[in-house]
């Protein structure tokens, strides 16, 4: 399989985990903390991003649960060992301030402003890194 295929399955994976994440009561309840720090948050990047601690206990909880694990586990199983390494430098370095980042639009990328409209509206926007997932499964809404 080429990079693209196992990069594009995993996305896929991750998708379906985040878009569950928010029809299960409990993994809804653990997934609202992340939800609320973000929209209230002004900083976007900690040196805590290192360790993969987000803000708090529970929305940490609900990126390894719903990120950290799967990517493991992905790699694990196909030995394609890039892709934990990819996702650990996004989510260490980049991911705080590109995902949250409302003054961020860039076409085609699922970071910024496109991401904000998920913590508004929650049934949509569920993509990681593109929003492919969401054109496909019809949860795609665009930047105004």
């Amino acid at each position: 399989m080429s990079f693209v295929i196992y990069f594009f399955l995993w996305t896929l994976i991750l998708y379906w985990i985040h878009r569950v994440g928010h029809k299960i009561p409990l993994l809804q309840h653990i997934h609202w903390d992340h939800h609320k720090f973000i929209n209230t948050n002004r900083t976007f990047w900690q040196w805590n991003n290192l360790f993969l601690f987000n803000n708090t206990w529970l929305s940490t909880f609900d990126l390894w649960l719903t990120e950290v694990i799967p990517t493991i586990i992905f790699s694990l199983l196909t030995g394609q060992w890039w892709i934990f390494i990819f996702y650990y430098l996004w989510a260490a370095l980049l991911q705080e301030w590109l995902e949250h980042n409302s003054q961020i639009d860039f076409p085609f990328l699922t970071c910024g402003k496109w991401h904000r409209i998920h913590h508004r509206i929650q049934n949509k926007n569920y993509g990681l890194f593109f929003p492919v997932w969401d054109l496909v499964f019809g949860t795609y809404i665009k930047v105004r």
